[in-house]
């Protein structure tokens, strides 16, 4: 929003001014001011305020985010990176309101139940009540995969990373979505990209020889 400029002018009073019958002579109580000299200021000196430092820009909960991401493709072992990971999952979920956090809840309690159709209806209510969280894509894509809905969590899958490419475990369950739909290639695209930005993910050795193994095995 432009702000509007005020502009004030000082106000002037204008004092009567009374005819004198000649020049008068400036009497002792007359102050005179002299005139000023060249390159001097006209006036008596004002001291200058110290500048004040600009305070740096809040950082944004996406720069935060970006910053923990980059921050896990560097980690130095895999406890070091389990930190970071939590730290942007925390990050993720920051927004979501108390209410999204309710269903969710509700949906752990019905997926732990083995009802995935409650499950993935509360996850669908969550995101219609914030629907710019894309967290909430990923999170009910992995009811989806364990539904056995591959096409389903990878439709999730697909709007959480344009949102937020540098969300590693969402790779990862795209690399698991692929391989469960016979797609050895591009389950192996996937993890490879996971790889990037978490390379200390548990066990990624383990996986990635299945996913080879189940690439070269359509090879043949």
């Amino acid at each position: 929003m432009a702000g509007a400029v005020l502009l004030c002018s000082p106000a002037l009073t204008f004092l009567p001014v009374q005819a004198a019958p000649g020049p008068a002579a400036p009497s002792a109580a007359t102050s005179v001011t002299p005139p000023a000299l060249p390159g001097s200021p006209a006036g008596p000196a004002k001291a200058t305020p110290p500048a004040s430092s600009p305070h740096p820009p809040r950082k944004t909960l996406h720069d935060r985010l970006v910053e923990a991401e980059k921050a896990l493709a560097k980690a130095g072992n895999e406890k070091q990176a389990g930190e970071i990971s939590d730290r942007a999952e925390g990050l993720r979920s920051r927004a979501l309101t108390g209410s999204v956090q309710m269903l969710i809840s509700d949906s752990h309690d019905s997926l732990e139940k083995h009802d995935f159709q409650q499950a993935q209806d509360d996850l669908t209510a969550a995101i219609t009540i914030q629907p710019d969280q894309s967290v909430l894509y990923r999170q009910r894509a992995a009811i989806r995969l364990a539904a056995g809905d591959s096409n389903g969590a990878i439709a999730d899958l697909g709007v959480e990373l344009q949102a937020d490419p540098g969300d590693p475990m969402a790779w990862g369950m795209l690399a698991d979505a692929e391989h469960d739909r016979h797609e050895p290639e591009a389950a192996l695209q996937a993890f490879h990209q996971m790889l990037l930005l978490n390379p200390k993910s548990p066990d990624s050795d383990k996986q990635l020889k299945t996913l080879e193994q189940a690439r070269d095995g359509q090879q043949d």
